[in-house]
This record gives C-alpha cells, sequence and structure tokens, in this order.
C-alpha cells in the first residue's frame, strides 16, 4: 500500500468514526433525556429544552440524510482498493459533519461528553492527515507552516464555539443571553465549516480577519453574559487561545502563503 492510499485510508475512517460517534451519542443523548436529566429533561418544562432538542432532532434528520450521501462510498475505498475522490466530496462531507455538530453544541440531560470528544478527535485526526499531506507533496516552507499553522488554528476556534446551556439569570438578561448562545452556534458552526472545506480543499485554511473578529464577539459575548452566574472557562481559555494563535502564527501564514492558487495546487 503506497503512503497516498494510505492517508486517504486513514482519513476516511477517522470522517466514518466522527459521524458514526457523534451521531450514536446524540440519538442517545436525546432518548435517555426525555423524562430524565433534571432541568435539561425534555419534559422538564424548560422552554429552552424545546429549542435544544428541536435542534438536536433535525441536526440528526439532516445528518441522516446527508450522511447516506457520503458513507456508502467511503465505507467501499475503506474496505477496497478504490479510491475514493475526496476533491468532488469535500463539500458534501463538510455540510454533512456540521449539520451533525449542531446538535452536537445543544446540551441535553444526557449529554455523553466523553463520547463527543472522541468523537472530535478523530475529526481533528483527519485534518492532522490532511495536513501530513500538504506537507508531503508541497515544496513549499510556507505553505508547510501555514498547513501547521491551519489545523491547530481550526482545532482552537472549534473548541472556542460555546455550547448552548440552561441559565437561570433574570429577565431581560436571561432573553439576551439565550439570542446571543443560539446565534452562537448558528453563526460559528458554519464558519468552523467553511473554514474546514477551505482546508479540506487546499490544505491551508483561510485567515482572513473577519472569521476571529466573529469568534470574539460571539463567543465572548456569550461567556460575558453569563459571568455573574457561572464562568464558562472551557470556552474562554480556547477563546484567548484562539486569538493569542492567530495574532500570533496566523497573520503569519497568511502573509507568508498568500493563499496563492499557484502555491495550493502544490497541496494536493
Amino acid at each position: 500500500m503506497s503512503k497516498k492510499t494510505l492517508f486517504s485510508k486513514l482519513k476516511l475512517i477517522f470522517l466514518v468514526l466522527y459521524f458514526l460517534i457523534l451521531f450514536v451519542e446524540r440519538l442517545l443523548a436525546v432518548i435517555l433525556s426525555v423524562k430524565n436529566g433534571g432541568e435539561y429533561a425534555l419534559l422538564s418544562g424548560n422552554t429552552f429544552n424545546y429549542f435544544a432538542y428541536g435542534v438536536t432532532a433535525v441536526s440528526l434528520l439532516a445528518g441522516t440524510v446527508l450522511m447516506i450521501r457520503v458513507i456508502p462510498e467511503m465505507f467501499v475505498s475503506i474496505f477496497t482498493a478504490k479510491e475514493y475522490a475526496f476533491s468532488e466530496n469535500y463539500r458534501r462531507i463538510v455540510i454533512a459533519a456540521m449539520a451533525v455538530l449542531f446538535g452536537g453544541m445543544m446540551h441535553t440531560g444526557f449529554t455523553l461528553a466523553p463520547m463527543q470528544f472522541v468523537a472530535y478527535g478523530f475529526l481533528i485526526a483527519s485534518m492532522v492527515v490532511r495536513t501530513i499531506e500538504c506537507c508531503r507533496n508541497s515544496r513549499s516552507s510556507a505553505l508547510r507552516f501555514a498547513s501547521i499553522v491551519s489545523v491547530i488554528y481550526l482545532t482552537l476556534l472549534a473548541m472556542a464555539v460555546p455550547v448552548s446551556y440552561f441559565s437561570h439569570q433574570s429577565m431581560p438578561i436571561l432573553a439576551v443571553f439565550y439570542v446571543v448562545e443560539f446565534c452562537a452556534v448558528i453563526v460559528l458552526v458554519p464558519v468552523f465549516g467553511k473554514l474546514l472545506l477551505v482546508f479540506y480543499d487546499k490544505g491551508v485554511t483561510s485567515f482572513s480577519l473577519i472569521y476571529p473578529i466573529i469568534l470574539l464577539l460571539l463567543s465572548g459575548f456569550t461567556v460575558a453574559l453569563k459571568w455573574t452566574e457561572e464562568i464558562n472557562w472551557f470556552v474562554l481559555i480556547f477563546l484567548v487561545l484562539t486569538e493569542a494563535f492567530y495574532l500570533s502564527f496566523g497573520l503569519i501564514a497568511r502573509r507568508k502563503s498568500c493563499l496563492s492558487d499557484g502555491l495550493l495546487e502544490n497541496c494536493n
């Protein structure tokens, strides 16, 4: 087996595991949380839960439809010598991955965090394989640097997207918090998806300044609005790390690679 084939199969395996593990976790969480899970139980009467479970249910349905379009071909390529046409399917893969991820950003009564992190770990592993491919295929040190920076930047950014949680704050802060919290998910998941698509396709993501600004505003306000009730240290730490990493390395990678089509072609 050539290294090219090996890397291709590893990406397929990691992506399939991401889909299956996160899908199963979300399905189990919804089933087990209908009457159980305290304030996060679907039947607890909290309005938050109706929206969160609704998003999760739509995520599962959409994910099922979209995964049917990509997973069968992936399985065939994993267990046979047939090459998988990544360049033709990256968009479908990312759209399906983000559809399932929407559900993963909703906290339910039986959210199985270890399973979620394992799933996200496999998605990150597929990104690492893409970077290895880029570094092996490119003669440009600038492009190799930009690819390595990309996978770290994307990992940090993904961790800085806040999961939607219930809040006990009083009105009107509660209403503002929920609006900002759900907007953060609705906006930042597609942002991550767009950056991931560029990365899978080119080997280097976009280092546009607009994305860290959007992340700072939405994740920052989400953390700030719940500060007096509970500090979301996880999101806060990764938000700071993402912004600091972008300013320290993202801008350098952007300048070095310039994201030129001539350089990026060498990464495929």
